[in-house]
């Protein structure tokens, strides 16, 4: 009596590549399956290859790493980011945390995710646009995962004195016709908003007012 053939895996008798989309591979059992294109090419998948456990483990980890390469470069094609950032962003498109943390490694190693350069690139992107002091940008990088030490060395560049003085002339005009108490008071918290100190702000206050009022109601 002939022995009774033992059933295995499947193989892959067919994959049918279209110029768009995913791919159809048709395998032993009489299974068509749809599956990502370049995941399959990227395993290296190809007809008369067993698909086993481990096969359909490899094509959806090079599924997950095409899906975590396009969303960061899709993430950074905007503006820079921090590594926090781009974990968080990675997280929420629900990939395994072994392929978040080799993508971050990955932008990194290629240089398109340094928080050192992210966080120069944000304080000059700051002061540029809304200018603010030091507190509040280092505030706003440690709220993106830098580090104390790159994010103080990124904010010593900006002088407060300065950057008080020109957001102060900026928004004099919505002021203009109040009285120095009223019109100090908003200006004074409108600028601490922004980060400055009590110095900073005391100083442009005074100035503004007295670059724009009559020479008897200088202070």
């Amino acid at each position: 009596m002939a022995a009774e053939e033992t059933e295995g895996p499947p193989r892959v008798t067919a994959i049918r590549r279209r110029t768009e989309g995913p791919a159809v591979l048709t395998t032993s059992d009489g299974e068509t399956r749809i599956v990502h294109a370049e995941a399959l090419e990227l395993a290296g998948i190809r007809e008369g290859d067993i698909l086993d456990h481990k096969a359909q483990k490899q094509m959806d980890l090079e599924r997950y790493r095409k899906a975590a390469r396009n969303a960061a470069l899709r993430m950074l094609s905007r503006r820079p980011r921090s590594e926090k950032e781009m974990r968080e962003h990675l997280r929420q498109k629900r990939l395994p945390a072994d392929v978040v943390e080799e993508e971050v490694e990955r932008l990194k190693g290629a240089g398109l995710l340094d928080d050192e350069a992210f966080a120069h690139a944000w304080v000059g992107d700051r002061q540029e646009s809304s200018p603010r002091g030091q507190r509040l940008l280092r505030h706003e990088l440690f709220g993106r995962g830098v580090r104390a030490e790159i994010a103080d060395e990124a904010v010593s560049s900006v002088d407060d004195g300065t950057a008080a003085l020109a957001v102060a002339r900026r928004r004099a005009p919505r002021l203009a016709g109040l009285e120095y108490q009223v019109f100090s008071q908003r200006l004074a918290g409108f600028l601490e908003r922004r980060g400055f100190g009590y110095a900073e702000v005391e100083t442009a206050v005074r100035t503004v007012w007295n670059e724009n009022a009559e020479a008897s109601e200088r202070r």
